[in-house]
């Protein structure tokens, strides 16, 4: 990729060929274009819609977004309108307010804007019925992204800089430099707007683009532009292989459970791969990853057994061999108190099913997820719920009466879940703990008659759902 401009008369055939290389949409297509106003999508405006578009059968419409910046945003918005309609494409207009999102949010204005602005094209696209929008960017936004992301410390997925498509986003002049555009515009006497803003060093980026790109080229490395572009193509290209082999891993190891996702620590797996499937854990159990980065990844590194690490709208908790990733705010799942039909079964959602079977006979003694008590050592009503702090009751075989919270210690039940487990009462106490013994004063004996059997069918078991 050269950064000095070409003739000009190659870029629509050059757009066509990265349109299908790239699969930025399908023959027939309705593209919205985000059209500014200045040079970049002034060109794009004219190239898809005098070029483009008619070799490759697509429809347009235009989209601008005025993010009450600046006083004459109304007259942008003015000439983009009459821009389109000299092309014959509809028109659609939102206006949204950055301002107010800087002081609801603290964002920079940026951020606020970049925000806003693709929930309004998006809004617009569905009003239009198009479905792909293309931004204007060019392989001078791709070297200056490059080199923002790596003076903030990014890593090979950061480096990938702007991808040509993600998801309904599109990029056809990525593979074009400034300069070509500025030729082109130059060349057929096209109209554009001047925004002030892109020329303040008050923002990130224009001091990217205006002091320091030009200061490096100038003294330390000429065509940087050109190398940073074409290091964000080899990281994409990487990135892609890493994030296929996380993908397979992820589908291969990931436990839903309840309230999250259950993985694997994954220690033997090289790091690019552990720490890949990790960001898909968090993607699936949050929604949302791109606020993760390097520190927050580091954290679930160095997690030990039975801690926790709080990230942005999650908690990572290190169980044993496994990584849970918790959404914040999810409400620990419990069993209300209830009664236990004899016979009869009570379904509880996202931990399982308890049984209750009266039986005139005895039946043998067994333990774990199925209980054998005698009927008549039981006195009703039979109740079940969650478990309490401060339960206590004397299992089968034991010499005195032990608290619940000391047998989930030995067994390895982590605090948050053992209000999952379900907890059998008669009227004066706790007659058995689902996987665990029943109470000692419920054996049957010699002469038990009738029986009452318990069976616990497990959706999710807290303590020996450890798979890993």
């Amino acid at each position: 990729m050269a950064a000095h401009p070409r003739q000009t008369d190659e870029i629509a055939p050059r757009i066509i060929t990265t349109v299908q290389a790239q699969g930025l949409w399908e023959h027939g297509a309705r593209l919205l274009l985000a059209v500014s106003g200045g040079v970049d999508s002034a060109v794009m405006l004219h190239l898809l819609a005098t070029e483009v578009a008619p070799a490759m059968g697509v429809r347009l419409a235009v989209a601008h977004v005025n993010h009450r910046l600046r006083a004459d945003a109304a007259e942008d918005a003015a000439f983009v309108s009459a821009r389109a309609a000299s092309y014959g494409l509809p028109f659609l207009l939102r206006a949204v307010d950055v301002p107010a999102r800087v002081a609801e949010t603290g964002e920079s204005v940026e951020d606020a804007a970049r925000t806003l602005r693709y929930a309004a094209l998006r809004a617009m696209a569905a009003d239009a019925d198009c479905t792909r929008i293309a931004t204007a960017h060019t392989a001078d936004d791709q070297a200056e992204t490059v080199l923002m992301r790596l003076l903030r410390g990014a890593g090979l997925t950061g480096l990938r800089g702007i991808p040509p498509r993600r998801g309904d986003i599109v990029r056809p002049l990525l593979s074009c430099w400034r300069r070509e555009i500025e030729t082109y515009a130059a060349a057929r006497n096209l109209p554009f707007r001047l925004d002030a803003t892109n020329l303040s060093t008050a923002f990130f980026r224009n001091r990217i683009r205006h002091d320091l790109l030009p200061l490096l080229e100038r003294d330390y490395a000429p065509r940087l532009r050109e190398r940073l572009a074409n290091l964000a193509e080899l990281a994409r290209a990487d990135a892609a292989y890493l994030d296929g082999l996380a993908e397979s891993r992820y589908r291969a190891v990931r436990v839903p459970i309840p309230d999250g996702i259950m993985l694997p620590f994954l220690a033997d797996e090289a790091r690019a791969l552990r720490w890949r499937v990790w960001r898909l854990a968090i993607a699936d159990a949050r929604g949302a990853r791109e606020d993760i980065g390097y520190a927050h990844l580091a954290a679930i590194e160095a997690l030990q057994p039975r801690e926790a690490v709080h990230l942005p709208g999650l908690r990572v908790v290190r169980e044993e061999g496994a990584l849970l990733f918790l959404p914040a705010g999810n409400a620990e799942i419990t069993i209300p108190p209830q009664a236990l039909p004899s016979p009869g079964a009570l379904h509880f959602p996202g931990i399982g099913r308890l049984t209750a079977v009266r039986s005139p006979r005895p039946l043998p003694l067994v333990g774990g997820d199925e209980a054998v008590l005698d009927a008549a050592s039981a006195d009703p009503p039979l109740t079940v719920r969650g478990w309490q702090p401060g339960d206590r009751y004397r299992p089968f075989g034991a010499p005195g009466s032990r608290k619940l919270q000391d047998i989930f210690v030995d067994a390895g039940v982590p605090k948050r879940l053992r209000g999952r487990i379900p907890v059998v009462l008669d009227a004066r106490g706790i007659i058995w703990v689902a996987g665990f013994r029943i109470a000692d004063r419920v054996k049957m004996v010699s002469t038990t008659a009738a029986t009452v059997k318990l069976d616990m069918q497990w959706e999710y078991n807290p303590w020996r759902s450890k798979v890993f």
